[in-house]
């Protein structure tokens, strides 16, 4: 980094070529607070069609500063990124991540896909596909699956040397009519004069003020792509001494948990960090978060050592498998109620099952309002301490089971059945894996009515239908399918086989849902 950037204190526009060089050279830096690039193919495809236009894409905000050192990403699109060099200046992208990653992955000559693969090196960010211009269609096209001559990387677009020399070569093989190759060249150089006469204006946030730089990144990253609260949150704590985010990767980084699970995500951890500062988690105001985050830092290491506590309890009691888990919600305000107890202690591992369960049926956490959830948390806190409460009336309860309203597994309960279901008959691993794609349709045009739905392999659903056809109890076994089931089958009534189902399946679920003894529940009996 011993190049000086092409900006310094005041607002510059300079060239797409010269930009990117910038990254390149490290002396623009995306910071980890940033939110990850999210942008799909067509946003990326757009911005490029408005630089070939003459369309103004915005300007790039940066931070510019000899004084703060932000842990920054290593890689931007696969590519390597240079470290900052002590004692120099360094600008940290405060506004632009989606656009600039856009432009730094289409035009980098590192993401071309070669016989092994894209050339990228391995990173922490996500290599989005090379988008390639294709001179037949005379548009930008995501992919070149057929290694088509005329669909250009866009690299060449930043080298009228490397470009002319492509035509040149397709010229000498002689396979395309001169008058051809003269066409699509004149297409391509159109191209290339667009590109290398791009302007992009640089805006320089000149301080070593990190507050003023934090309350720059909410304002203007307030608009536009909405970013996650975790992303605002760490932004606005960050200092010196604390790094929200690499806080939560160290402790993650050391939780052993069960086998299949994952870490939970960023916004999941910081909801628990909120529920142990005793803020709303469905709403609360991000000024008082920041402070009292800043007040109680130390309990910033908490949230994942926790999460980890409520997932070995989930693993070892509730589910089999956390493609399961019917609410995250009920994750999450375990893992705060485990902070209640003494370290010695163990919770009543009957009694949460019953809250989970029951939480699930009655739809506890389908919407997230706050005073529904700060009441279902302090129910449970009290709970796990051995104080048995009434159900909060606010809360919806019953003591009647309802019947199963689908087995799509976008719905709480669908997920739930769905997880003792494959227990029953051995489906364990295909739900796991799988996910909503392990539930099949025995007749497609019925859709998810619960009798129609099977959990089995896509791929060998004629094996399900050979099974009902040689009445295989021990193929069908545990898949609610009985004798009547299969008399219905044999004389082709789809709708009797169906229902027949669908009592067998509510029959199942309504037994469970009478074992968590619902009244009790509800008058807090202990």
């Amino acid at each position: 980094m011993n190049d000086t950037p092409s900006y310094v204190s005041q607002p510059q526009v300079i060239d797409l070529p010269k930009l990117l060089a910038d990254v390149r050279a490290g002396h623009i830096q995306v910071p980890r607070f940033q939110r990850p690039f999210i942008w799909g193919d067509e946003r990326r495809v757009e911005l490029l069609r408005s630089l070939r236009a003459g369309i103004p894409i915005g300007s790039l905000l940066v931070w510019r500063t000899s004084q703060a050192r932000l842990k920054c990403f290593d890689t931007i699109a696969g590519v390597t990124i240079p470290p900052i060099d002590k004692g120099h200046t360094v600008s940290y992208l405060l506004d632009g991540h989606q656009r600039l990653t856009t432009l730094f992955a289409a035009f980098s000559t590192q993401n071309i896909p070669s016989k092994g693969g894209l050339q990228t090196t391995p990173g922490d960010d996500d290599v989005p596909t090379p988008i390639f211009f294709d001179l037949d269609q005379d548009d930008f096209v995501v992919g070149n699956p057929g290694e088509v001559w005329a669909c250009l990387p866009l690299h060449l677009f930043l080298d009228a040397v490397a470009l002319r020399q492509h035509f040149r070569n397709k010229e000498r093989e002689g396979n395309i009519s001169a008058l051809e190759i003269d066409r699509l060249q004149e297409i391509a150089e159109g191209v290339l004069y667009a590109m290398q006469w791009c302007r992009i204006p640089i805006i320089p946030l000149s301080t070593d003020d990190v507050e003023l730089a934090t309350r720059t990144f909410h304002r203007v990253n307030s608009q536009g792509v909405p970013m996650t609260e975790f992303h605002m949150i760490a932004a606005l704590t960050w200092g010196d001494e604390f790094d929200l985010r690499d806080i939560f990767e160290q402790q993650w980084g050391n939780r052993v948990l069960p086998q299949g699970w994952e870490p939970a995500s960023e916004q999941q951890t910081l909801n628990v960090l909120k529920g142990l500062l005793g803020m709303d988690l469905a709403r609360s105001t991000g000024d008082l978060l920041v402070r009292r985050i800043r007040e109680k830092s130390e309990l910033a290491g908490k949230p994942a050592e926790l999460l980890e506590r409520a997932m070995v309890l989930a693993a070892t009691n509730f589910v089999h498998t956390p493609a399961a888990v019917p609410y995250q919600m009920q994750l999450t305000l375990t893992a705060i109620a485990l902070n209640d107890l003494a370290i010695d202690q163990l919770p009543d591992v009957e009694w949460l099952r019953r809250w989970w369960g029951l939480t699930t049926a009655w739809g506890s956490f389908a919407s997230a309002a706050t005073h529904r959830v700060q009441a279902a948390l302090r129910h449970l806190r009290n709970g796990l301490a051995g104080k048995r409460e009434p159900w909060p009336e606010l809360l919806f309860s019953s003591t009647n089971p309802s019947p199963l309203p689908n087995l799509d597994l976008r719905n709480a309960r669908a997920r739930y059945f769905a997880d003792g279901y494959a227990s029953g008959c051995g489906k364990i691993e295909l739900l796991h894996v799988r996910g909503p794609r392990a539930i099949v349709s025995l007749f497609p045009k019925l859709g998810t009515r619960v009798g129609n739905r099977f959990l089995w392999p896509s791929e060998e659903l004629d094996l399900l239908k050979k099974a009902l056809d040689l009445h295989d109890h021990l193929r069908l076994a545990e898949h609610f399918v009985d004798d009547e089931c299969l008399a219905a089958w044999d004389r082709q009534d789809t709708n009797a086989f169906i229902e027949r189902r669908e009592l067998l399946m509510n029959t199942f679920e309504s037994s469970w849902f009478r074992a968590l003894r619902p009244d009790e529940f509800i008058r807090g009996v202990v």
